[in-house]
């Protein structure tokens, strides 16, 4: 990428430089033809050696002085033609490093420095209104998601709680018990997706601001025990590889929603009859796990976006995981490769 400035200053210098290399010989054969007006004028005559010896000075004089004024054209006008730009160009740079550290999740409108550059006025405005108009839009869609979020618990307990009524029914027929039993999974499905909303609004409020100092193998270990069962489900192994006693500072609710995350996105994408590798150094921790088909990398880390076709999830574990790394400013990464999915936290 070439900035505008130096973009125009080269092909600036480029023209300068034609220019000059053409003007020389033009300039010899004005003077040339002027020294034979003058000469013949008052009936000068020249031998032949005289003539070369005339030439080659007035080839150098010209040469040395289209070079010497050039330059210095060439480099007052760089000079001058930097200085000017600067302070045009000014308020343009202090807009563009002010968008680059703009973050929606803080909701902070941006102050644009006047200018009286009409130009550049009207892009600041413009982007105002845009920038506002996101901010609006942000706030509506948080605050849509968060009220749905509390108001759907209390009529998805009541709904759970009449269904579980309904299957202790003795006079029930089997195809009513396995409409009541599939009703109870879409159910527990969306009262995961309820929780996992709950959870990103309150992370995204910053209500989980307690640190200490956890030890990351320990509940590392303790999360692999947790969903080992969920693993033999689908007879797939987990092979750890944890060296003791690393530690890291955070939440321990949230690292510990982080690592059963990862696990349990391994297990859901990984081939029945295989097996999951977690491997914990002092700064990274590496999941990986066989898969035939790459995840969608644009859908990753989108809510209720779904990043495999063959095992379809809430679309929210991914997210609570790319929340979570941010809000401690770790990365999350994902590769596909020799059939392997990988996913790294580099903390």
């Amino acid at each position: 990428m070439k900035k505008l400035l130096n973009l125009s200053l080269k092909k600036f210098m480029i023209y300068a430089g034609l220019v000059l290399i053409f003007s020389i010989p033009v300039y010899y054969f004005v003077i040339q033809s002027f020294l034979h007006y003058e000469y013949n004028e008052h009936k000068i005559i020249l031998t032949p050696e005289a003539k070369k010896e005339d030439q080659f000075i007035i080839i150098g004089a010209v040469t040395i002085l289209t070079v010497t004024f050039s330059i210095f054209l060439l480099v007052g006008f760089i000079i001058l033609n930097r200085r000017i730009s600067k302070s045009l160009w000014l308020p343009f740079y202090n807009s563009l490093a002010k968008i680059k550290k703009f973050d929606i999740n803080t909701q902070q409108p941006i102050n644009f420095e006047s200018t009286n550059v009409a130009e550049f006025a009207d892009l600041n405005n413009s982007l105002d209104k845009l920038i506002s108009g996101n901010i609006t839009a942000y706030k509506q869609q948080k605050e849509f998601a968060d009220n749905a979020s509390h108001e759907l618990q209390t009529p998805l307990a009541i709904v759970q709680s009449k269904l579980e009524l309904l299957l202790q029914g003795q006079s029930l027929t089997t195809e009513q018990y396995n409409t009541i039993e599939e009703a109870m999974k879409a159910l527990a499905r969306v009262g995961r997706i309820n929780k996992n909303l709950l959870l990103l609004t309150k992370i995204e409020n910053s209500q989980y601001m307690e640190s200490e100092n956890i030890n990351l193998s320990d509940l590392l270990r303790h999360s692999i025990t947790l969903l080992t069962g969920f693993s033999e489900t689908k007879n797939i192994q987990l092979q750890q590889k944890i060296p003791q006693d690393i530690f890291i500072k955070g939440n321990r609710i949230l690292v510990e929603i982080l690592l059963n995350n990862l696990i349990v996105n391994g297990i859901r994408h990984s081939n029945p009859n295989s097996s999951i590798s977690i491997e914990l150094s002092y700064d990274k921790l590496i999941v990986s796990n066989a898969g035939s088909v790459p995840l969608k990398e644009d859908q990753l880390f989108r809510r209720f976006a779904s990043a495999s076709s063959e095992s379809p999830g809430t679309g929210l574990g991914l997210a609570l995981i790319q929340q979570i790394c941010k809000r401690y400013n770790w990365s999350v990464q994902y590769n596909f490769s020799n059939n392997l999915h990988l996913f790294s936290v580099q903390f």
